[in-house]
């Protein structure tokens, strides 16, 4: 049989330009849901009946919000816009809650806020801490070795408490509010025992220390909290001091969320939130929130910094009283960012677009095991598009995770899932019965601390579900993965919808499988298809079948003669198989036999790296 060597690089992101990728990439329909129906969104063109004006540095809320004489806050504005109205926002810092009055009246009269054109304007919920109000310490002590200690600078900050306006971040413990699944004897509850308040040196968050007496060790900086929440002692990194930073400590709750429940038509364009110290999910109370809302468009901002979730879009969690209209919701070429639980979360995720973001950096406060980890974590999704998106540098949290009853007609197609540790799988769906689509995708680099000792979930999959059915699985490419390429798991004892998990009727095929180092494939049992998928140089045995037991670990021989799956595959000689997550590239060059050079080909049609790669702000 010859062999036939192809080379191909996709190019995502060039010289600043929007490309799309070249030689073996076509176009294909990327909005054709599962049920064979198009994804329709509800979006029509805007009429805007009136402009308000908001000007940090030279408004006053006095004025009446025109032009020349703008409004200095945007919640002034928020409480007067009405339907087919907008608030235009120039440069500027605005440390404010944001808490619109009312909402549109329909896709053509919308609420606008949106960032003045080519101008930089960030809402905060922090404070500037003021210089003269530090002070040396006072009846504490950091450590034993006083000669050390006077080597490095800590100092204290008092609150006098009107910073707050009844929030104080810093007297209060992340741990989420509905504690139902979580397990205290098998969860590591340092962080879910810490304050929720952050403190930035410079934009750049400090660590926080449990014990006053860690401050001494910490060479790069770090704070620690008295109990009431009212002092905050600091140690600056060594060399360095107070006059070296500015310093903010978080005071809001939410940064942009409306006071009442269920408004509808908002859209937020072009501004940067950051810095929220809210707690952990569940409640989903995001520092931008819908509270329940919808129909809301959130385009071409920066969401980063929350000390718990970024945005929540859905019901904000169970036993909940379900607003008259949920959902409808749009998100489009954001940057979600340095979030320590969720970049994006949603209870009831219905008719959902979510397209060309870039989620990184979520999971840092190592809480995977409280349940509501993730980049994305939707409960509840139906009718949900998930597409063009880059979910990358993600640890401590799956990249999109599909929970309860999840996957109702849902896509997720053409999006990179890259350098992503979690205990479940850079995509995860949970106990959900219906039919999903998962195609055309990248899975690049998913590791996991937990998978090796055993724990529950296994994780380090590029994809793993859990309880679930109906899952076509086709035209995804797979490098580099620690644990399984597509895992599946029974969970036959957990009753959801009335019954439990029956894992059934899986579809994988046409997929790329490379470097996948315990399984290329698991499945519980025989009720699945799999085939025309290629493998490339596999470790024998790589496919599993869990139940009956024991279980039937195989190569592809046996795949094929005890199941009659696989009987396409694709032998893939690889010789260099690379991808840059920073330039977004691929690099593959393989070996494949001649007469299946085509179909091969065909295979990798719609696999495009044509996502936007937004530049830090």
């Amino acid at each position: 049989m010859k062999m036939k060597k192809i080379i191909f690089i996709a190019i995502a992101y060039l010289l600043g330009k929007w490309v799309h990728a070249q030689g073996l990439f076509r176009s294909y329909d990327d909005s054709l849901l599962p049920y064979g129906y198009h994804f329709k969104s509800w979006e029509k063109p805007l009429i805007i009946t009136k402009t308000y004006y908001v000007d940090a540095q030279k408004g006053s809320d006095n004025n009446p919000g025109t032009e020349s004489k703008p409004f200095q806050t945007i919640n002034k504005a928020a409480q007067i816009v009405r339907a087919g109205e907008r608030v235009l926002i120039r440069a500027g810092v605005y440390r404010e809650r944001i808490t619109p009055k009312y909402g549109g009246e329909s896709p053509e009269k919308m609420i606008i806020y949106e960032a003045y054109p080519q101008e930089k304007v960030i809402v905060k919920g922090s404070f500037e801490a003021e210089k003269n109000r530090w002070d040396t310490i006072k009846g504490w002590e950091f450590g034993e070795a006083k000669s050390a200690q006077s080597q490095v600078q800590i100092l204290r900050y008092k609150f006098y408490g009107n910073e707050f306006n009844g929030y104080n971040p810093f007297g209060m413990m992340n741990i989420q509010h509905d504690r139902t699944w979580l397990d205290y004897k098998k969860v590591k509850m340092k962080a879910h025992f810490a304050r929720r308040g952050m403190v930035f040196l410079n934009d750049v968050p400090l660590k926080q220390v449990e014990k006053s007496t860690d401050l001494l060790s910490e060479e790069n900086g770090a704070f620690w909290t008295e109990h009431n929440g009212m002092i905050v002692y600091v140690r600056f990194p060594n060399g360095k001091t107070l006059k070296d930073f500015r310093v903010e400590f978080t005071n809001q709750e939410q940064v942009f969320a409306p006071e009442e429940y269920g408004l509808g038509y908002i859209k937020l364009k072009g501004i940067i939130f950051q810095h929220a110290g809210n707690g952990f999910p569940v409640p989903q109370r995001g520092m931008v929130s819908a509270n329940r809302g919808h129909h809301w468009i959130i385009e071409d901002c920066t969401i980063e910094w929350a000390n718990g979730t970024g945005i929540d879009l859905g019901n904000e969690q169970w036993n909940t009283v379900s607003q008259p209209i949920l959902g409808h919701h749009i998100v489009r070429r954001n940057v979600i960012r340095n979030h320590g639980i969720c970049g994006l979360a949603a209870y009831q995720a219905i008719q959902y677009l979510v397209e060309d973001n870039l989620f990184e950096n979520i999971g840092w406060q190592d809480a995977e095991h409280g349940f509501e980890a993730a980049a994305i974590k939707f409960h509840y999704a139906e009718d949900l598009l998930f597409r063009r998106n880059i979910v990358r540098y993600i640890k401590h949290a799956s990249g999109l995770w599909l929970d309860y009853l999840s996957n109702k007609n849902c896509r997720v197609t053409q999006n990179v899932f890259s350098d992503i540790v979690t205990a479940r799988g850079a995509v995860y769906v949970e106990v959900s019965h219906n039919l999903c689509h998962i195609d055309h995708n990248i899975f690049h680099k998913t590791f996991s601390q937990y998978w090796i000792s055993g724990d529950y979930g296994a994780g380090g999959n590029a994809f793993y579900t859990d309880g679930s059915d109906s899952i076509h699985f086709y035209r995804n490419f797979i490098l580099d993965i620690e644990n399984t390429g597509y895992g599946c798991y029974w969970n036959a004892e957990r009753i959801i919808g009335g019954r439990g998990g029956i894992t059934r009727n899986h579809r994988i095929y046409q997929n790329t499988f490379i470097n996948c180092q315990k399984w290329a494939i698991e499945l519980p049992n025989h009720y699945h298809w799999t085939d025309q998928n290629a493998f490339a140089s596999p470790n024998s045995p790589f496919l599993k079948l869990k139940y009956p037991e024991p279980s039937m670990l195989m190569n592809l021989p046996g795949w094929q003669q005890l199941y009659g799956w696989e009987t396409n595959t694709v032998n893939l000689k690889v010789n260099r198989a690379e991808i840059n997550t920073e330039r977004l590239t691929i690099w593959l060059d393989v070996q494949i036999s001649q007469d299946i050079l085509p179909f091969y080909s065909n295979r990798l049609e719609g696999i495009s790296l044509d996502i936007r790669k937004k530049a830090a702000q």
